[in-house]
């Protein structure tokens, strides 16, 4: 007992020592609401109450039944929403395979046709276009300005007969850039070519712009971008005979395989009750942007107010900065950039005149106009420390190969501020 009694206090001593040493377990503000936004309670309850019920939607029998009508209203509601048919919502478990299914539905229904997009697509529809690229297909990437909005006359001159298919994102994620899509429709819909769809990665718009889907032929969007659980998305297509499936299996012939009822569920539930104050979001963006231009050597990439802004700063590294101001959550650029490389960036700057280090910072109209002016106050000092420090110098800044490596590590850098 008396041993006891000392490795008790022995253990207690070492504790108490050590504990000015333990890492700080406060969470950073949340300004990455472009990578996921808060989930939703109600759908959160949504998706809790259906995940109970037993049974699988593909089957015949009671259980089979009620889940399936589940599904079925969960669909009109979402498209109620955007004004089509509830058959014309096809769900997926992410935005990256609604882009698959949609630019390879179209690209394997006409083989060898020339397809259309843009050098700013998000990774999950630029890499599949690289893809039918080598594999034989022709395809045009249109330009972009400095503020990514996409060069209409190229589109319009690209278009030939043998065109099928123009994929345009309708917002960019990682510079905020909405791109004129009637306008694009328009061009499509007189051109000399009468049998082209027009697909649209609207995950980043869905639910929060006004957007006129009876302009797309196709049009991807996502749960947990209007606070839905993660796993579950959709695609919507106006005709599905004009696209072919690409998998295979028992089920939906364009996503084979038992539904998750309750992640479609809790994503009707999102659909219905998500609304963002567009008033509050042109604010935020105002402020921020009022107080990151009293940083000298900063380029603003974002053109128009919304809930994403870029930022590029001379004279630091991103390690550094995500180091330094580590009160904050915030992103480089965008949350799937993949290998590091933003074709984004590239696309918009050219000749390589915009520093490397990229941020984006978004938000919603919950975030406060403070936590804003913080992350702005804060940053400015964290670089003018870092440029008096000399800790980089403009060679190092300017070596796209480095920073490439740093922006590589975020990933596990990140892993370890979350592990500490």
């Amino acid at each position: 007992m008396k041993y006891l009694l000392l490795s008790s206090f022995v253990i207690s001593f070492i504790a108490a020592a050590t504990q000015d040493k333990v890492p700080s377990t406060s969470i950073p503000t949340y300004l990455d609401y472009a990578a996921s936004a808060h989930i939703n309670r109600k759908s959160l309850r949504e998706f809790d109450k259906i995940s109970k019920l037993d049974g699988n939607s593909s089957g015949f029998n009671f259980h089979a039944q009620k889940l399936k009508e589940i599904e079925n209203q969960s669909a009109k509601i979402i498209a109620e929403k955007i004004k089509c048919n509830a058959d014309q919502i096809l769900f997926t478990n992410s935005a990256t395979m609604s882009n698959n299914i949609a630019i390879l539905g179209v690209a394997y229904k006409y083989p060898g046709c020339h397809l259309i997009t843009s050098k700013i697509e998000h990774k999950s529809v630029l890499n599949v276009f690289k893809y039918l690229e080598r594999s034989g297909y022709e395809v045009t990437y249109i330009e972009v300005d400095r503020y990514g909005n996409l060069n209409l006359k190229q589109l319009e001159n690209s278009i030939n007969e043998n065109t099928r298919l123009v994929s345009i994102q309708s917002f960019n994620s990682e510079i905020g850039t909405r791109q004129d899509v009637a306008a694009i429709a328009k061009i499509i819909k007189n051109s000399s070519s009468k049998n082209i769809l027009f697909h649209s990665d609207i995950a980043q718009a869905f639910g929060k712009y006004p957007t006129d889907f009876s302009v797309f032929d196709m049009a991807t969007f996502s749960g947990y971008k209007i606070g839905a659980p993660k796993g579950i998305a959709a695609l919507y297509i106006k005709d599905r005979k004009r696209i072919t499936p690409i998998f295979f299996g028992s089920g939906d012939e364009f996503f084979p395989g038992s539904k998750p009822t309750a992640l479609i569920a809790a994503f009707a539930k999102a659909v219905e009750v998500y609304k963002l104050d567009a008033k509050i979001i042109k604010e935020n963006f105002d402020i921020l942007k009022k107080e990151i231009e009293k940083i000298d050597g900063v380029y603003i990439n974002s053109e128009k107010p919304s809930h994403v802004f870029s930022v590029s700063i001379k004279g630091v590294l991103l390690k550094d900065l995500i180091d330094r101001v580590n009160k904050f959550s915030f992103s480089s650029g965008c949350s799937c950039l993949g290998d590091g490389e933003s074709n984004v960036k590239k696309a918009i700057d050219p000749k390589g005149e915009i520093p490397s280090t990229t941020l984006r910072i978004s938000f919603s109209d919950k975030v406060s106009k403070d936590s804003l002016i913080n992350f702005a106050k804060s940053l400015r000092v964290e670089v003018e420390k870092l440029r008096n420090e000399k800790s980089i110098s403009d060679n190092c800044e300017k070596s796209e190969e480095k920073q490439k490596d740093l922006v590589k590590s975020l990933s596990d850098l990140n892993l370890q501020n979350l592990q500490n």
